[in-house]
């Protein structure tokens, strides 16, 4: 093992050569070095007063109520005592923090304020902040010297769930109805004021490309910390089926059509177009799909022509459209 021998390596300093101007520069640093760490060693055992920035964690709140603002982290600890007592809180100050248990610590409502607003005065802290820190000095006071509790009541609420999905389809292949989602609601738990705020939530994006079939999906939701979700994951079933296109004609049915006049229309029948899913094509014919033209919302005073409507459209079809799109008319009066 290898000692260093402070004398010993100052004498080959100096007898290595050198100015003397340099020689004079080491030697007055190193005997101020060495000043200053016997005088800093002489003060540890001194009194001496010092502030210091201790964590501090806090538990136990109130049940059914949860913090609206945070506490602080750390609280500012002004000492008396020692200087090594100082010089430990200091340096274990970096790792374990104090614990504040609320629900042993007396705290008082906000004066004039209605809400769930209360305040706890930092110097009673000071017998329990001793007890833990186990230090030879004393706490002489607290900052800040008040601390503000802002509660807010935990409720609970039922939401939808919306999925977060976007489906490209191979040819001829489109989603059918609707995108289920199981279960489709999901219970929030959390502060009233962030609660209240909330309609839905939504799971995770999904992107799905050249589906030519039906997809089950088993999704996480997005989720805060603010907040709490009875799920943590839906399924998402995306229903996908071939389709087609069909074609029919239609003849069209004339509403409110005025006592005094007659109105005829050209043509009086149209085709309509429409995509549909291989299995509920032949469910076209059974349902009262109408063609309509409503005289009380048309102008029958100008020369264009008059725009169609639909009624009963079934909910299995997409992309209906009908030609022609608008009809000539002509007006005849009635003779009684």
């Amino acid at each position: 093992m290898i000692k260093w021998d402070a004398g010993i390596w100052l004498r080959k300093f100096i007898k290595k050569g050198g100015s003397s101007i340099d020689r004079d520069v080491f030697i007055f640093s190193f005997f101020l070095l060495l000043s200053f760490i016997f005088w800093y060693l002489n003060s540890l055992g001194k009194e001496t007063e010092y502030n210091i920035k201790y964590p501090v964690k806090y538990i136990n709140f109130p049940q059914e109520r949860v913090l609206a603002k945070d506490l602080p982290s750390t609280l500012d600890l002004y000492l008396k005592g020692p200087g090594y007592s100082v010089l430990k809180l200091k340096l274990s100050g970096n790792r374990a923090p104090v614990i504040l248990d609320i629900s042993n610590i007396s705290y008082r409502r906000v004066p004039g304020s209605r809400s769930l607003n209360y305040y706890i005065v930092t110097s009673g802290l000071i017998p329990k902040l001793k007890n833990q820190l186990r230090a030879d000095c004393t706490i002489t006071s607290i900052g800040p010297d008040t601390l503000f509790l802002y509660f807010d009541k935990i409720i609970t609420k039922q939401v939808g769930v919306i999925p977060t999905i976007e489906v490209t389809t191979e040819k001829q292949y489109l989603i059918k109805g609707n995108i289920i989602v199981s279960p489709d609601t999901v219970t929030i738990t959390g502060p009233k004021q962030i609660i209240d705020t909330i309609r839905n939530v939504r799971t995770k994006y999904k992107k799905l490309k050249g589906v030519d079939e039906t997809v089950n999906l088993n999704l996480p939701l997005v989720t805060f910390k603010e907040y709490s979700v009875s799920e943590k994951r839906v399924m998402v079933t995306v229903p996908v089926e071939q389709f087609t296109e069909a074609e029919f004609h239609v003849r069209v049915k004339i509403l409110n059509n005025p006592d005094s006049v007659d109105v005829k229309i050209f043509p009086d029948a149209v085709t309509v177009k429409c995509l549909v899913a291989v299995s509920d094509f032949k469910k076209i014919g059974e349902l009262p799909f109408e063609v309509i033209l409503d005289l009380e919302k048309a102008n029958l005073n100008s020369s264009e022509k008059l725009p169609l409507s639909f009624r009963n459209i079934p909910p299995f079809i997409s992309s209906l459209r009908v030609v022609p799109s608008e009809v000539d008319f002509l007006i005849e009066k009635k003779f009684r």
